[in-house]
């Protein structure tokens, strides 16, 4: 089966190959995205002064600099550019994003997964390994999709060897938008606008696709659903019909083994609990149904929708933490989660960027049961 070539790999050829990056390259590789820039565009871009700080950010003359780039608030502010270079080996790091003040409190206050070259680095020498150059871009002349064009620039620099991915992510414009992977996530089988679509074309039922999407589990063992497109993927030419029947044998087989509705779940006991005194023991359950019923027991009542929300954010409630079973996912799994981490935080600030510019309507944040 042919697929279109891969967007990561086209960068890796053009950085090894050492020639110049120009808008032709930059278009060929942002392709897939329906992202492009012209030369006159590019040029301006390469123009924007980058203004170098030192880490962490103590005085009150650099703390005023930084809500002049990034802005004050996590909720609104500007787009652009950031670079952190290692002070000792000179090795760097780039990235860009609508909201550049939630990005940098993302990185000041240390509460990242330890994935890919940068941040395990990060954490294990602090800010004050680095230094930080911020380019803020002026909105009256660039618009946040110009943020991408300048960090894909840089991306196809040798010199930024601390960024695992060499390829932007453009997002999704549409918020509900749903992508079927395979386990990998190396290619993408469908992209549904919307759920209704995945229902009407693919037969997932939309309560269905509201479990599984970025849940990180697989649907039916072999597809992973979710609501941000990976531009490393390949692009296959299965037709939907094909993908259809691949997906009804699968549901049959389930059915027959009596294994459709039964994923496996784990609830972790941490420190601190005052339910069960066996902290740092696991429980298992067959199903998240017999996992609920258990905490009801304990005197812990919570709803189905609710508990699969703690597991998809991997949220601690009431000391103890419920995740899907390793067992239900593939041996090289923990592989793929650095794509999927790398392109969910990207998505989270443009989804809070269309949050922010609905005016009049206030940022809401509902409470759950479970939550003390």
């Amino acid at each position: 089966m042919e697929a279109k070539r891969n967007p990561e790999s086209l960068a890796l050829e053009h950085i090894n190959s050492e020639k110049p990056t120009t808008s032709l390259v930059i278009n060929q590789i942002l392709l897939n995205q329906n992202l492009s820039v012209n030369d006159s565009k590019l040029e301006e871009l390469l123009k924007v002064k980058g203004v170098e700080m030192d880490l962490p950010i103590y005085t009150p003359e650099n703390k005023k600099l930084l809500d002049d780039l990034t802005g004050k608030s996590k909720y609104k502010g500007f787009s652009g550019v950031y670079i952190f270079i290692h002070k000792n080996t000179g090795d760097k790091y780039v990235g860009s994003s609508n909201l550049l003040r939630r990005r940098m409190d993302y990185y000041f206050k240390g509460d990242f997964p330890l994935i890919g070259k940068f941040l395990p680095l990060l954490h294990q020498e602090g800010l004050e390994a680095f230094k930080l150059i911020i380019f803020k871009l002026d909105s009256n002349k660039f618009s946040n999709q110009d943020a991408l064009i300048l960090e894909q620039y840089y991306l196809l620099n040798k010199e930024f060897n601390l960024n695992t991915l060499r390829v932007v992510n453009a997002g999704s414009s549409k918020g509900d938008s749903v992508y079927v992977y395979d386990l990998t996530c190396s290619t993408l089988y469908y992209h549904a606008k919307s759920k209704i679509e995945l229902k009407r074309v693919l037969k997932i039922h939309t309560e269905t696709s509201k479990k599984f999407v970025d849940s990180n589990i697989p649907y039916l063992n072999k597809f992973l659903l979710l609501s941000y497109p990976i531009p490393t993927a390949l692009i296959s030419n299965i037709s939907a019909e094909e993908l259809v029947n691949i997906m009804q044998k699968e549901r049959q087989d389930m059915y027959t083994l009596g294994t459709r509705r039964s994923i496996p779940v784990e609830l972790e006991i941490k420190e601190g609990n005052k339910f069960l005194e066996s902290w740092g023991h696991t429980l298992n359950f067959d199903s998240l149904t017999s996992c609920i019923e258990y905490l009801r027991e304990l005197g812990l009542t919570t709803k189905r929708g609710t508990l699969t929300k703690y597991i998809k954010n991997e949220k601690v409630f009431h000391h103890f933490l419920c995740k899907y079973s390793d067992k239900v996912l593939p041996d090289n799994f923990e592989e793929v989660g650095l794509i999927i981490n790398e392109y969910k935080k990207l998505k989270t600030d443009t989804d809070l960027l269309k949050v922010n510019k609905k005016k009049n309507k206030p940022i809401l944040v509902k409470g759950q049961n479970l939550e003390k």
